[in-house]
């Protein structure tokens, strides 16, 4: 498969605006192996991304805000190449490397906090610790702090995590 690798960027205004608007976006890996970046408010599509890795996915969905997938993959002079699968992940890229591996990520914005959450599930925990967050004042630092800790980063939404995840309808 020939695809360009598309680095990551530091911000995220159109996603990180919309988190703060009330959006939620869920990372995950589709079927055919590519990443897929998914904005919603809701319960309606406001944002989408997919890509053969993460980086791509996530860069679709901010610079493509509020196109539909028909117009950013299926008419007749779509914005993006098409991809039907993933790749491999970049040996160096520890998001991809995350997503491909088939986990998912949920971010959201906490106004009390005044910070982007990144939650991930972790089933090989027991069960009162399932659910591993992130967080940081920008999307990306969310990310990076969820995928690679094994303790919650904020005991204040930790303490609460069921609630939480209720609220904001997480389904792990």
């Amino acid at each position: 498969m020939d695809s360009i690798y598309i680095p990551y960027q530091e911000f995220y205004p159109n996603l990180e605006k919309a988190l703060k608007n009330g959006a939620k976006i869920h990372i995950f890996r589709s079927g055919g192996g590519l990443r897929v970046v998914r904005v919603k408010k809701e319960n309606k599509l406001i944002s989408y991304g997919e890509y053969p890795f993460f980086s791509g996915a996530l860069a679709h969905a901010e610079s493509d805000f509020g196109l539909s997938y028909e117009e950013q993959y299926l008419f007749q002079h779509p914005r993006h190449h098409h991809y039907l699968t993933g790749a491999y992940p970049i040996p160096y890229d520890i998001l991809d490397i995350f997503v491909y591996g088939g986990r998912t990520l949920d971010i959201l914005y906490s106004q009390k906090d005044e910070k982007f959450i990144c939650v991930r599930s972790a089933p090989d925990l027991p069960e009162s610790g399932r659910l591993i967050w992130g967080t940081g004042n920008h999307i990306q630092h969310a990310i990076s702090e969820c995928i690679s800790t094994t303790l919650f980063s904020d005991p204040n939404i930790a303490e609460n995590k069921m609630k939480f995840m209720v609220k904001h309808h997480i389904a792990f």
